[in-house]
C-alpha cells in the first residue's frame, strides 16, 4: 500500500478513522516525528566560534575603526557587540537624543509633558515601524542584531528601534558612478554623499565593517558605517559592486510593509556578483519607500534604478541623452550614471567633467553639491579595490575634510583567524 512517507502508523490511523477516532488520528499525525521535523522551525546556529578584531586607519580626528568579523551573521554581530559594547551603547543613546525630531515641534519644545513620556512616544513610533518590517527583513540581518545584542549586552528592542529610523526618516543624497571615457585613467569611480543624519552624531564613530560570512554563496564585503549599525547605506563587495542611495520625494502608496532599505543593501553586497544581479535583488525585493540607487560594477556597466513600493525602473549609461522622471528631464552623459538633490548644478559639473574624473575631480564634485547635512562622503575606486572615506566633524561637511585611503584589496587578502572550537567567546546563546 502506498501512501503519504509521513504515516508510519498508516494502518492503525485508518482503522482509528473507521471508528470515527478522528481527534486520536490527528494527535498521531502530528505527533508524528517526520511530520514534527517539517513543521518545526529550524533552531538558528548560534554557537561562536570566530573571533573578530579591530584595527585603525586615519589619524586623530580622522581616525576610522575597522573591524573585521568572520562566521555566521549571528557570530559577526555577536564579535562586533564583544569588541565594541561600550560604543555600541553610545551610539544607541546619540540616536535616541537625536530620534526627537520625529516628535512634533510643539510637542518637542513643550514643557508639559515629561522627556520619560517623550521618549515613550518616540519608541511606540519605531516600535511599530520595526514590526512593519521585521518580517520582510533576511533572517541573516536578523540574527546579526540578536547576536550584536547577545555580545553587547544591549537589548534587542533598542538596536531594532535604531535600524528602524532610515526608512522612516527622509534622506536627499547624491551618487555618481563613472567609467571608460568619462574618467581620467578608465578606471571605474563611484561618489556615494550621504547628506543625511548629523543630528545623530554617527560621526562620533566611524566605522568600516570586513564582512567573512561562512554563509554559502556569501561574497566578502565591506560596508562604510558606523559602530552599531550593522545595516548598509554605503558599501562594497569583493567581486567590484558598489552602492550609492538616495530618497526620492514622496510618491503615492509609500509604505514601512517591506525589507528595510539598509538590508536590502546589504543584501545585494552579499549575493550580488554584477550590478546586473544586485538589480534583480531589488527588483525582486517587497520595497518601502521612494529610493534612487547606483549600483556600480568593476568590470560592467553601471545600473541607475529609481524604485518605490510600486516603481522599479532600471536603466544603464549610455541606454539614451536624457532620462525623463516625474516630468523632469535630466541629461545623461557618455559612461555615467549620476543624480542628487542639485540635480542641476550637478549635470552642468559632470558635464564639464567629462573625461576628466579621478578622485580629486570626485572630491571637487562633492564639494560643490553636498548639502549642509552632509554626514559621510565615500569615493570608490572600483578597479584598484580603494576607497577614501570623509565624515562629518562638528558642523563641518564631510567633503569639507580630509579623506581618509583605505585598500579593499588588503582587507580581501587578510587572512581570518582560524575557527576553533577552543575560542575564548565559544558559548551557544539561547533565544
Amino acid at each position: 500500500m502506498k501512501g503519504s512517507k509521513y504515516l508510519a502508523t498508516a494502518g492503525g490511523i485508518c482503522a482509528l478513522l473507521a471508528l470515527g477516532c478522528g481527534t486520536v488520528a490527528k494527535t498521531l499525525v502530528m505527533n508524528n516525528p517526520k511530520v514534527e521535523k517539517i513543521l518545526t522551525e529550524p533552531k538558528p546556529d548560534r554557537a561562536i566560534t570566530h573571533t573578530g578584531h579591530i584595527e585603525y586607519v586615519g589619524d586623530d580626528d580622522d581616525r576610522i575603526t575597522v573591524l573585521y568579523v568572520t562566521g555566521t551573521p549571528y557570530e559577526m554581530g555577536y564579535e562586533q557587540g564583544q569588541l565594541l559594547a561600550a560604543q555600541v551603547r553610545g551610539t544607541i543613546q546619540d540616536v535616541e537624543a537625536g530620534a526627537d525630531k520625529f516628535l512634533p515641534k510643539e510637542l518637542r519644545s513643550s514643557n508639559l509633558i515629561s522627556a520619560s513620556d517623550k521618549q515613550g512616544i518616540i519608541d511606540e513610533i519605531l516600535d511599530r515601524a520595526w514590526q512593519m518590517m521585521a518580517r520582510y527583513t533576511p533572517t541573516e540581518d536578523l540574527e546579526e542584531m540578536a547576536g550584536l545584542a547577545a555580545g553587547s549586552g544591549i537589548p534587542l528592542d533598542m538596536i531594532h528601534r535604531m535600524h528602524a529610523i532610515p526608512d522612516v526618516g527622509e534622506t536627499s543624497c547624491s551618487g555618481l558612478v563613472a567609467k571608460g571615457s568619462a574618467t581620467r585613467d578608465g578606471h571605474v569611480y563611484q561618489l556615494r554623499i550621504l547628506d543625511y543624519g548629523a543630528n545623530f552624531n554617527l560621526q562620533r564613530r566611524p566605522m568600516i565593517t570586513i564582512y567573512r560570512p561562512t554563509t554559502e554563496n556569501a561574497n566578502q564585503y565591506a560596508t562604510i558605517g558606523w559602530v552599531g549599525f550593522v545595516g548598509a547605506v554605503s558599501g562594497v563587495n569583493e567581486k567590484g559592486v558598489a552602492l550609492s542611495e538616495m530618497g526620492f520625494g514622496n510618491p503615492p502608496g509609500e509604505t514601512l510593509s517591506g525589507e528595510p532599505m539598509p538590508f536590502l543593501l546589504k543584501n545585494v553586497l552579499r549575493y550580488a556578483d554584477t550590478a546586473e544581479e544586485g538589480a534583480a535583488i531589488i527588483r525582486a525585493a517587497r520595497r518601502t519607500n521612494s529610493y534612487v540607487y547606483f549600483l556600480g560594477d568593476k568590470h560592467d556597466d553601471p545600473i541607475g534604478m529609481i524604485t518605490s513600493a510600486q516603481r522599479c525602473v532600471a536603466y544603464h549609461a549610455n541606454d539614451s541623452d536624457s532620462l525623463l522622471v516625474d516630468g523632469a528631464t535630466l541629461p545623461q552623459f557618455r559612461d555615467v550614471v549620476y543624480g542628487g538633490h542639485y540635480e542641476e548644478k550637478q549635470a552642468q559639473l559632470v558635464h564639464e567633467m567629462q573625461g576628466k574624473i579621478d578622485v580629486s575631480a570626485i572630491q571637487e564634485l562633492a564639494r560643490q553639491i553636498a548639502m549642509k547635512s552632509n554626514l559621510q562622503t565615500v569615493i570608490y575606486d572600483l578597479t584598484a579595490d580603494r576607497i577614501w572615506v570623509a565624515n562629518r566633524k562638528d558642523k563641518t561637511r564631510a567633503a569639507d575634510r580630509p579623506y581618509v585611503e583605505f585598500s579593499l584589496a588588503d582587507a580581501w587578502d587578510k587572512p581570518s583567524p582560524p575557527a576553533t572550537a577552543d575560542a575564548p567567546t565559544k558559548i551557544r546563546a539561547g533565544n
